[in-house]
């Protein structure tokens, strides 16, 4: 029962709302009157209520009674969650979290805009709020600067699904008011002409960071924020953005979220990728041309030997024009999140690679880096939807598996652990917290797995059993194993080594004043690279032992020829590896290999870019890209072995074993090449599944245990086959 003295609509507001003391009046909107209030324990909330020409419409109420229902589902680290409403009431109300900071609007007003890094953080935590939001069936509609709150750790997205009741019973204008933001409001909603989707959120998001970094939005034509709401909406559905104050490192990616059309703008899940090189204190990389994803977009998969007619039939040249602009769309803004400094945009999938490196470093003693005994046993063919294990989209979450000792563990990033039966069983699953974007994926070493936990680190037996937990608040960066020892790092400056068998710690290391930005290992050493803060450069190595102790008597540093931006791929008993970006486009165009012993350099450059996607084999690189070019590098002589155009259309990450190198395509098919000299020698049936918004991306590397491969496909599938079925076709 709502006690009131007043409405929203009157001359006075209620002194109290439901169980709720209104304390002061925060603001308004064209929808209603916002009050803090507190509770009886003193919890400080947010409290709209909805003016009374919208209550008295039962439409409206019946709308908001649905849009509250499903605004309750929505939590995430960037959105003010739901914590009571009164659909019926007189107002009708809804209470929010109280987010104390103001508002990005505020925050502009106040200190003037924010700097291109800062603009880029905030379009990140924006991106991760919108997934939260539109996975739960919503569409924000109302995304603005007002709408922005900025907390301590990172901002707040309000009103989410709320502005959806009231633009469906709506016009722009209506007695004199503007409803809704039309410098924030995609062309679709100002026209009517088409669904309002999330891309409609893709626009607004864009604006936003416009407005972050300029202090206005891109449409109110250099004039102060506040301009005529219908000049602005006209150049909003009729006139291109003026984004010539944006800085150029977010320029291409903002003019991507306005484009008019709904459906050339990126993915929510691509944008993500903004996350990690913004946490990082990274540098976006400018995207214009580069011809590695120009190329990969135009590619043709190998012909099959049995096909005379030669012709290419991918998926690109399969789908219509219209989803061909947007692939190429959604990748260029996806190639937009690589770094220029930082861990790299295929954070989530690291753990996996780092336990793939065998031999350790310097020593040969103690076991592999996260080395296992495989799947048990070959297994016949079947395929899993992932929608079933409750990932969206494989490409964009950082899905991939690895062996345990038995089973195969899946995971997407820190969010989702399963391990599945090498039949395709589901045995078990572990859910991590739902903030977990840009920390450790799951990790399996000695037969146990273990996955990030609301308190750290949590250790599972191969059947689901827990075992034990870490304390680790700060979780970051990548799990690893060196000798006995698992390496976490935990903070931003701070590695932690524990017993592999117990929670016991043994060891730790800190680079005070640094930052800490990849790590990788090979049995006996772990080589952490780190950074100082903010600009991303001055880039050191340390060697370090399984008890945190130095095995190197000063830092390395990257060589006097190095290029570009290095980043550490792997290594192994001699030395470590490194792919070289170019500093303009998000391609790798060197590879180094760094001697463990004496500390020397060796610099290959690439006769072809690549994509940064590196992978490191019995002392030989493999750089590919996604048009199937492969090229192998003997970094120790510093020379190029081969350049092979295996025409692989959207080749995922590839995998090495036996002298083999497996690759799958955008339809999923697997392929089998030559390590010695890129020949393709036989590939797969196709596994085109349901691609999902993202999967413009690329997929990971096939994993191969005990003569199965398991593949993970841009159609969101996971399937299994024999070795020995792929080479019997």
């Amino acid at each position: 029962m709502t006690d009131h003295r007043g409405t929203a609509g009157g001359n006075a507001p209620p002194e109290r709302l439901g169980d709720y003391v209104l304390e002061r009046r925060l603001g308004s909107g064209g929808m209603g009157v916002v009050h803090l209030a507190r509770t009886v324990t003193g919890r400080q909330l947010a409290i709209k209520m909805i003016r009374r020409e919208y209550a008295e419409d039962p439409g409206f109420r019946d709308r908001f009674r649905r849009e509250v229902a499903a605004a309750r589902r929505v939590s995430g680290a960037f959105t003010a969650p739901v914590v009571d409403a009164d659909p019926e009431g007189d107002p009708p109300w809804l209470a929010t979290l109280y987010v104390p900071g103001g508002s990005l609007t505020d925050r502009v007003e106040r200190e003037g805009p924010l700097t291109a890094r800062e603009a880029a953080r905030v379009g990140a935590q924006l991106a991760e709020a919108l997934q939260d939001i539109h996975r739960s069936g919503l569409v924000h509609r109302d995304l603005k600067p007002a709408n922005v709150l900025l907390a301590d750790d990172g901002v707040r997205v309000i009103d989410f699904g709320i502005s959806r009741a009231l633009s469906d019973s709506h016009r722009l204008t209506e007695r004199g008011a503007v409803l809704g933001s039309p410098p924030f409001m995609a062309p679709e909603q100002l026209t009517g002409d088409g669904e309002v989707t999330a891309a409609a959120d893709v626009f607004a998001l864009g604006a936003v960071v416009a407005f972050a970094v300029t202090g206005r939005s891109p449409f109110e034509a250099g004039g102060p924020p506040g301009a005529d709401p219908l000049a602005v909406a006209y150049r909003v559905v009729h006139e291109e953005p003026d984004l010539g104050d944006l800085p150029e490192a977010l320029r291409d990616l903002v003019g991507l979220c306005l484009a008019k059309d709904p459906e050339r703008r990126p993915e929510v899940s691509a944008l993500l990728r903004m996350a990690e090189w913004a946490d990082t204190r990274a540098q976006a990389a400018v995207v214009r041309e580069s011809p590695v994803w120009r190329d990969g977009l135009a590619a043709r998969r190998p012909r099959d030997p049995s096909d005379t007619a030669g012709t290419a039939d991918t998926a690109e040249t399969r789908a219509s024009p219209g989803a061909r602009r947007r692939r190429r769309l959604t990748a260029a803004a996806a190639a937009l999140a690589v770094v220029a400094a930082g861990v790299g945009i295929w954070l989530a999938r690291t753990a996996g690679t780092d336990q793939g490196t065998a031999d350790s470093a310097v020593d040969t003693g103690g076991d592999a880096a996260g080395s296992t005994t495989g799947v048990d046993g070959p297994s016949g063919p079947w395929e899993l939807d992932l929608q079933d294990l409750g990932v969206r989209d494989a490409a964009t979450e950082g899905f991939s598996c690895v062996p345990t000792t038995a089973h195969v563990l899946c995971s997407a990033g820190g969010t989702l652990a399963v391990v599945l039966g090498r039949d395709g069983t589901e045995l078990w699953r572990h859910s991590g917290p739902r903030d977990a974007v840009g920390g450790p994926s799951a990790f399996s070493t000695g037969g146990a797995v273990l996955a990030r936990s609301d308190k750290g680190v949590v250790t599972y037996s191969e059947d689901g059993e827990e075992l034990w937990e870490i304390d680790a608040p700060e979780l970051t960066g990548d799990l690893l194993r060196v000798r006995g020892t698992l390496v976490l790092q935990n903070g931003d400056s701070t590695l932690r080594f524990y017993d592999v068998d117990s929670p016991t710690q043994v060891g730790e290391w800190s680079a005070p004043g640094r930052y800490i930005t990849r790590t990788v290992s090979s049995g006996s050493y772990a080589l952490v690279e780190t950074r100082v803060d903010e600009t991303g450069a001055d880039p050191e190595l340390m060697l370090i032992d399984a008890d945190g102790r130095e095995a190197w008597s000063a830092p390395r540093r990257p060589p006097e020829d190095a290029a570009g931006y290095l980043e550490s791929v792997g290594m192994d008993r001699d030395a470590a590896y490194f792919q070289e970006f170019d500093t303009e486009l998000p391609v790798v165009t060197a590879v180094l290999r760094l001697d463990l012993t004496d500390g020397t350099w060796t610099r290959t450059p690439l006769s072809r870019p690549a994509d940064p996607r590196t992978v490191v084999a019995d002392g030989i690189v493999y750089a590919s890209d996604t048009a199937g070019a492969i090229t192998a590098v003997d970094p120790a002589a510093g020379e190029e072995l081969w350049t092979a155009e295996t025409g692989i259309g959207t080749a995922s990450e590839p995998a090495f074993t036996d002298g083999r190198l497996y690759l799958s395509d955008g339809d999923g098919r697997l392929y089998e090449v030559d390590a010695a000299d890129g020949e393709v020698l036989r590939g797969g049936e196709p596994h085109p599944g349901t691609p999902g918004p993202g999967s413009d991306a690329w997929a990971p590397a096939p994993l191969i245990a005990d003569g199965v491969a398991y593949v993970v496909t841009l159609g969101n599938t996971l399937y299994a086959t024999p070795l020995d079925a792929l080479r019997e076709l």
